[in-house]
């Protein structure tokens, strides 16, 4: 019983750190100034825009986390503060879910989880003059 306790409470501390990471992939060779966060618009679906507009780059999170990192707010706030960095005026957000499962030996002990997990990427734009 206590080898099932702590291997519960280990499971919980090393599945609850956030470790999201991202890329940044070009679409185009320009440079412009970091902005901030908060200056980021944000769109779900392309046909929300009704303004011209450039594809800078493309935003892929990494070391998504199915009990740690489900929070969409959480993934969103991560691409927005890449596409910041690059100078973004919006970025157009994409949702995907995968499947995730994971096994663990404790001691003697197996566990694990599986589910499905909410994985965002981007796509940085800014507006045509």
């Amino acid at each position: 019983m206590k080898k099932t306790i702590l291997f519960l409470l280990v499971s919980i501390v090393f599945s609850s750190c956030s470790m999201i990471s991202s890329s940044y992939i070009p679409s185009l060779q320009i440079e412009r100034k970091t902005i901030s966060i908060s200056d980021i618009k944000v769109y779900y679906d392309k046909n929300d825009i009704t303004f011209k507009y450039k594809e800078i780059g493309r935003i892929f999170l990494k070391n998504i986390n199915y009990w740690a990192d489900r929070d969409p707010a959480g993934q969103i706030n991560k691409i927005k503060q890449e596409a910041a960095i690059y100078g973004a005026d919006a970025v157009i957000i994409i949702n995907e879910t995968r499947k995730e499962s994971s096994f663990a030996l404790f001691d003697g002990i197996a566990g694990g989880n599986s589910g499905d997990v909410f994985q965002y990427s981007g796509i940085a734009i800014v507006f045509e003059d």
